[in-house]
């Protein structure tokens, strides 16, 4: 049973009163952003006829948005370090309602941009220096605002369409309750959505059957819901795109806001996410391999679903502590440079780590990293003391150190395109793995398996869902109902293509009910950061990247497009090579191990 949280010691709890030094703190902030609201709503009902009229307007877009991402923060760790309080769920339900108010006013602020004369627009623009890339950025959403009138009923309207998502997380979270089942030491074990990857390691295979069919069991009492919530989320995605004049869902997902959100959003070209589903596809030859290399390892003579995570290397999994992880993550890190290690060893020291699964906190996931440009990052993780955790660590902590990089600029460029935030975090893993392959022994073992099911993972799976993804979404958008039955069908085709020497048998199709809590098209990132921070990787350790020069990457990655940030990292998102060469070094990870 987890411990009570003020049994942990206080070095491996995050401090919020940084943030706000008390609830009664956070609500004052709120009255505050009330107000900036109000007065960027003022704002964005003038006219605009110098630079001067759209730098005050911007410069209050921007300021809002740093309240707003610091009032965001600390009501969802507050949130999530205690499920169970009431007044922090409270506090996260006002956030947002005023998040939708705020961005309602954004919207205003994107159409009184359209709104103005072209000529006038151009040469305020021209005129404005440092605000220039936020304003080029808001002039290009402007196509897609709506008029004020329009968008504040949009605006109510939107404040449900989250609905469908909270469905699906009800009935992966709160309605799901498995039957315990027999652990291979005989006591009875609760399969959660928190410990089934995690259970599916257990070298016991009776056991991991055991575990796979109890969890995948319990999901399909909610397939009927769970695609009729899908649907939903599509079908909200679709109207949102419709009326704001987008071409399709995928055309307004892929213009997602930068995170964490300061106004900007970085758009990706429909042709970059086609290129990297049609040369992951090319390349699978790689990742039938590595599904060879793990049916000979266990000695199956055919691989089952739940044979996918199990270590295939011989040694026992090592123990690993969360000082002994600290230690090994600042030394894996050290080809980054004195200056980057000495900012991680700060982040350490600076409470900003729950490290812990405790009573209450949010156990469903093992870890994840919020931050804002005021505050930086904060790390909630269940750490398990052992080497899948220590992996984890390390991948949040690499979302923190960009960061660290970005946050000493502006609000408004204190930023990231989503694809970009995953290099840094794929990196550390990638680093962390050549660390433990020096130190040998059962850490060894362990990263050379690790790393194998880390871009697994990333490169195939990922686009996997991504296909499936797509697919399903343009079957919506064409008016075609989404059932249980073409859902199934639409996976099990994409099965039968990615892992066709794993024996789905009767559960062929049904397993793409896990997920879905997730914007659409959000797993096309973990494919273009696996492949960038492979890039990176051989760039830094053969050149031509320095680390001076790659911190000033992570630095800017608001300042330019995803495809440009890449590009400065000497890696091209645009092309099929990209994507060969990633899975080229998969197979070379494959030969090591």
């Amino acid at each position: 049973m987890n411990p009570p949280r003020d049994d942990v010691p206080e070095r491996y709890r995050f401090d919020l009163s940084r943030i706000y030094e008390t609830p009664a703190d956070w609500t004052d902030a709120c009255e505050d952003f009330r107000e900036e609201i109000a007065t960027l709503e003022a704002l964005a009902d003038v006219d605009i006829e110098e630079a001067n009229d759209l730098r005050a307007l911007l410069e209050t877009t921007e300021d809002a948005h740093r309240q707003k991402q610091r009032l965001g923060l600390y009501a969802t760790l507050a949130r999530d370090i205690a499920t169970d309080d009431d007044a922090a769920a409270d506090r996260r339900r006002r956030f947002e309602t005023l998040d939708a108010d705020f961005t309602a006013a954004v919207d205003a602020v994107r159409y009184r941009l359209a709104a103005t004369d072209r000529d006038t627009l151009d040469a305020a623009i021209d005129a404005l220096d440092e605000y220039r890339r936020y304003a080029e950025d808001f002039r290009e959403q402007s196509r897609y605002a709506l008029d004020p009138s329009v968008a504040e009923t949009v605006a109510a309207y939107e404040k449900t369409t989250d609905t469908p998502t909270n469905i699906v997380r009800a009935a992966s979270t709160e309605d799901f309750d498995a039957d315990p089942i027999e652990g291979p030491d005989g006591d009875q074990v609760e399969i959660t959505r928190g410990n089934y990857i995690s259970e599916l390691a257990d070298p016991d295979r009776e056991y991991r059957r055991r575990v796979y069919e109890t969890f995948r069991a319990e999901l399909d009492r909610f397939e009927a819901t769970i695609t009729e919530a899908v649907a939903g989320k599509i079908r909200a995605a679709g109207a949102d795109a419709e009326v704001r004049g987008y071409e399709s869902v995928r055309d307004r997902a892929l213009r997602r806001p930068s995170y964490p959100d300061s106004g900007l959003r970085c758009r990706l070209l429909e042709e970059v996410h086609d290129t990297m589903l049609t040369s992951v596809r090319e390349n699978l030859d790689s990742y039938h391999r590595a599904l060879r290399i793990r049916r000979e390892r266990l000695g199956v003579d055919a691989l089952r679903p739940w044979d996918r995570r199990v270590s295939i290397v011989d040694a026992d999994p090592p123990t690993v502590d969360y000082d002994e992880a600290r230690e090994h993550i600042l030394t894996a890190l050290e080809p980054l440079g004195e200056d980057y290690v000495e900012t991680l060893e700060a982040f350490f020291e600076d409470r900003r780590i729950d490290v812990v699964p405790t009573q209450s906190k949010r156990t469903d996931i093992t870890a994840y990293c919020p931050s804002s440009a005021a505050d930086g990052a904060y790390i909630l993780a269940n750490f398990r003391e052992d080497v899948r955790s220590t992996y984890i660590l390390c991948h949040e902590l690499g979302h923190a150190m960009h960061v660290e990089q970005h946050r000493s600029g502006p609000t408004r460029y204190a930023t990231a395109p989503r694809p970009m935030s995953e290099v840094p975090s794929l990196l550390h893993e990638l680093l962390l793995t050549d660390h433990f392959l020096d130190v040998g022994g059962p850490l060894a073992a362990a990263a050379r398996n690790r790393v194998v099911s880390l871009l697994a993972g990333n490169l195939f799976r990922a686009a996997r869902r991504s296909a499936f993804t797509h697919e399903i979404v343009t079957t919506v958008e064409s008016g075609t109902e989404l059932t249980p039955t073409r859902a199934r069908k639409a996976w099990a085709d994409l099965q039968s293509e990615f892992e066709p020497l794993v024996e789905f048998d009767d559960r062929a199709g049904r397993n793409w009910l896990y997920g879905w809590t997730r914007e659409l098209y959000s797993r096309y990132q973990y494919v273009l950061g696996a492949a960038g921070a492979l890039a990176v990787r051989d760039a830094l350790r053969n050149g031509p990247l320095t680390t001076d020069e790659y911190r000033s990457v992570l630095a800017e990655t608001g300042r330019r497009s995803s495809v440009e940030t890449f590009q400065r990292l000497d890696c091209d998102p645009t092309s099929e090579a990209f994507y060969e060469r990633a899975a080229g070094v998969f197979d070379g990870y494959l030969d090591r191990l």
